[in-house]
Parts: C-alpha cells; structure tokens; sequence
C-alpha cells in the first residue's frame, strides 16, 4: 500500500535508541511503527508507552511479525548485534541505518554523499544497510573532505576525538575497537591515505565537556586560504541538520606540512544533554541517511 511517510523501528532503548525515537515522533517525514529493547523493565520502553505502537521487549523477535509494515530499521544497539539483525532485516526486504562501529554496511555521513564517490546513493541501486560509522567519523568526515579541497600529496592523517565518559554508553565501551577501526577506514576513504590513526578520549571532567574532534593531515603542498573556504562550506552543511556543530579551532598549520581543525558539536537537547554531542551527531546522521533511502525507496515503488 502506497503511503508518503518513512515506517521505521528502532531497536534498541538505550540512550542512542531514546532519543532517537524522541527526534523520529516530531519530524513530519517518518512514521515511528515500533521502538525493541531486551528488558521489560527498561526505562526506555516505558518512556514510548502509549506514544509509539509497538513497544517490544524481545528484540528483533517482537519485530518480525511486523516487517510488512516498515521500510526500515535503525540498529541502536551493539555491533556484535548487528549483524543477526541486518541478517533478519534484510531476510524481509528491508534497509537497516546501522548506528554500530560494525563496519558491515555502506559507510556514510550524509553531507559526502554527493560529494565522495564511494558514497554516492542513486534510487534503484543504493545498498540497504548504510553504517553510521562512529560520531567520531561523522564530526570528522566533513573536515577531513575539506581539508582534501586544499592540500595535495596526503602523507598521514589523525584524528583524535573527545568525549565526555558520561556519554559513552556500555554499548560504546564494548565496541570502542571496532569505533577505532571504522573511524581510521573512514578517514582512509575520504582522504585516499591508507596511513590513517584514530584516537578516542573519555574525559571523566565534572562539569562535562562538550564533544571535540580535530583532524590533523600531512601533505606536501597545503593551502591554508582553500583549507578554510572549504571548512567554512562543511560546516554550513553539517549545521544543516546538525545545530551544535561548528568550529572550535579555525584551519591552521603545525608545521609547513601539517594542518589542524578543530570541530565541537553540542547537543540539540532532544533526549541526551548538551555534553552529548557525539551521541547527537549519529543520531542526526542516522535520521537523514534514512529520509534519503526512504525516499529513494518511497520514489521507486510508486513509479512501480
């Protein structure tokens, strides 16, 4: 049956999965059928009672009887899940937006997608399972692209990204090798190094700090003036969807060969505190990585 909103489930009530649901129930472009946890006396699933459909406290089981009716599926939950999930999922015909390090699907961070090969989505021919990556591959994705429009002959990249522990999840902690793993393969593919280093701090301050990630690329001819042009274009893009993202510390050389930027992200409050950026980010990857497959998807069956 035809219909013009996005069907989605989120599986998983954790932090990632509650707000998540609080984002998808006021934007006019999805219809949020179910919301699953593993708990019964999960806080987050009694949080959605009576405001979401389906509240499941069987994981994907309590999703099965229900697939005809979605489109998709976010995975808030671990990437050692994943992969049973993107298995049941796609056993259905259904896409998946893959907020786990687990680096099975398509990477992408939705400001590249028209601008990284690798990334492109064309209705009819997109892959079902697009990864979030990390929110350290989504904060530093665009400045790593920007900083490719201004420099040539890439040596080394870093990226090193902050954290307030508060919002690094149990989830988060498990998975911090497959973080790193994705967030370097990420920058790797941005920047066409091979030699790419990831690092994430878990600073326990108290008060919190917001979420900072700064990219630091060797090259052998750096363009400062472009480096900017290009920074200052990202993150207009990534204020798009993401309010709290901007620029902490403007493009500037460490050496002739070295250039650093400097991105913060605060959270735009939907569930998570300000603090939580880096759980912010994902969450407004996720979102609008699903309203372009939904609509690629939307688009293709009413043609059909």
């Amino acid at each position: 049956m035809a219909h013009d909103r996005i069907r989605v489930a989120i599986l998983g009530s954790g932090n990632i999965g509650i707000d998540l649901g609080e984002r998808l129930l006021v934007d006019d472009d999805f219809e949020v059928v179910a919301i699953a946890g593993r708990r019964p006396d999960s806080p987050g699933l009694h949080r959605f009672d009576g405001r979401i459909p389906l509240v499941a406290s069987n994981g994907i089981a309590g999703l099965i009887p229900h697939f005809d009716y979605l489109d998709g599926v976010f995975d808030a939950t671990s990437s050692f899940d994943h992969p049973e999930h993107w298995a049941i999922t796609k056993a259905h015909g259904k896409w998946i937006i893959d907020l786990t390090p687990s680096s099975i699907g398509r990477p992408t961070v939705p400001c590249l997608v028209d601008r990284v090969d690798s990334m492109h989505l064309n209705p009819g021919v997109e892959p079902d399972n697009l990864s979030m990556i990390s929110c350290g591959g989504q904060s530093s994705g665009p400045l790593l692209y920007a900083i490719t429009q201004g420099v040539s002959g890439i040596q080394e990249v870093e990226v090193s990204i902050s954290v307030s522990s508060g919002s690094a999840g149990p989830a988060t902690r498990r998975n911090i090798d497959h973080y790193i793993e994705a967030t370097e393969a990420l920058a790797a593919q941005v920047t066409g190094c091979e030699r790419a280093k990831a690092i994430l701090v878990l600073n326990p301050a108290d008060p919190p700090v917001m979420m900072r990630t700064t990219a630091i690329v060797q090259a052998d001819v750096i363009d400062l003036e472009a480096v900017h042009i290009a920074c200052a274009e990202m993150v207009a893009e990534v204020q798009h969807a993401v309010h709290g993202y901007d620029l902490a510390v403007e493009p500037h050389l460490l050496s002739e060969n070295l250039v650093s930027v400097t991105a913060r992200v605060i959270g735009a409050g939907f569930y998570l505190p300000p603090h939580a950026g880096n759980l912010d980010i994902i969450n407004s990857a996720a979102v609008e990585s699903a309203r372009i497959i939904g609509r690629h998807h939307l688009l293709a069956e009413a043609q059909s």
